[in-house]
């Protein structure tokens, strides 16, 4: 008898089919975890790894921490970025634009590593290039507000009221 074939989803996409033992490879090198969604032919619909045949599997790995364990550092070091911004000399705004891309790119990196340690499916790294897309995304698969967002908008769009642009 053949094995079920199995899908599942990565960033949005429909992987497979793929085999059980290929399922299982991916949970032990991380790349999949308790919340991916998985479907085999049989199912309704898309189920969570954790609630499949396979959550016997599941047993010998944790679970994602909470995400208050998660640090919020980069991520509001990155919220708080565009203040450079106000304290640019005049003159220099292509070298602090560079400078800022690059710094953004780094502190998503570093916020993109921390939340793969906690155990969570973290963004793709080219959010980085949209900061405002990178922190929505990030709310949303971590399921946390968006505050972080709100002020990275405000501190970009505001200070155009005062003069500074």
């Amino acid at each position: 008898m053949s094995q079920a074939q199995w899908f599942y989803e990565d960033n949005g996409s429909r992987v497979g089919p793929i085999s059980e033992e290929t399922i299982k490879a991916l949970l032990q090198d991380k790349k999949i975890g308790h919340n991916t969604l998985v479907w085999r032919p049989g199912l309704d619909g898309w189920i969570t790894l954790e609630t499949s045949d396979l959550q016997g599997e599941l047993a010998a790995m944790p679970p994602p921490l909470g995400t208050e364990n998660i640090s919020g550092l980069w991520v509001w070091f990155l919220a708080c970025s565009p203040l450079f911004w106000m304290v640019t000399p005049y003159g220099y705004e292509r070298t602090v634009f560079v400078v800022l891309w690059l710094l953004s790119i780094f502190l998503c990196a570093m916020d993109i590593r921390k939340i793969r340690l906690a155990g969570y499916k973290a963004p793709s790294i080219w959010w980085s290039f949209f900061v405002p897309g990178y922190l929505f995304v990030r709310s949303q698969k971590l399921q946390v507000h968006y505050v972080p967002l709100i002020v990275w908008l405000a501190l970009t769009f505001l200070p155009a009221d005062y003069g500074y642009w």
